[in-house]
């Protein structure tokens, strides 16, 4: 099996990486200038920021709703970790003494902040997904092979690679 990375594969990470960390800025954005916080005002907010990047031509339509289910599934999984537990983002990020960006880590707080007001209002706790795949895009933090427990920490945004133990697909989110 050929583990190299082509010149196309690196952009198209890149690309997808940077369009991730758009996503949170400029749903960050709009939810700041907001007046009306609502339940619905992290939706909005998303789908603003996948249609910027469409109009942009910074992402197809394709890979903006693949990245708009990235960051929808990694804020609404840190939603439900502050809303079970009400402990600081932080926590369900699984740092310990990790550096983070503080701009990367406020954003996602802000906009993890308001996952929570959805899933409490709407108790879409039930409809969260709850396995990342190897090729997705993900967030800061740790995530738990299903399949033999070994696991990868994540220190900024990126791609999300197969097991460097089994090779296997499909994780969990490590929560503490």
């Amino acid at each position: 099996m050929n583990t190299e990375k082509t010149d196309n594969d690196k952009d198209d990470e890149s690309r997808f990486i940077l369009g991730y960390e758009k996503f949170l800025q400029r749903a960050e954005q709009t939810l700041l200038t907001t007046t009306r916080r609502t339940e619905g005002a992290l939706k909005h907010a998303l789908e603003v920021a996948k249609e910027k990047a469409i109009a942009l031509g910074e992402l197809t339509q394709e890979e903006a709703e693949k990245i708009h289910g990235f960051v929808t599934r990694d804020l609404h999984a840190a939603g439900e970790h502050l809303a079970a537990k009400e402990r600081a983002i932080t926590d369900w990020l699984h740092l310990g003494v990790l550096v983070v960006e503080k701009t990367l880590l406020n954003r996602f707080t802000a906009l993890s902040q308001a996952a929570k007001l959805e899933l409490v209002h709407l108790k879409k706790a039930k409809q969260r997904l709850d396995e990342w795949h190897t090729g997705e895009i993900t967030t800061i933090g740790t995530l738990c092979c299903t399949n033999c427990g070994k696991q990868i920490h994540f220190e900024h945004v990126g791609r999300i690679p197969p097991c460097p133990d089994c090779h296997a697909t499909i994780f969990k989110r490590v929560r503490t």
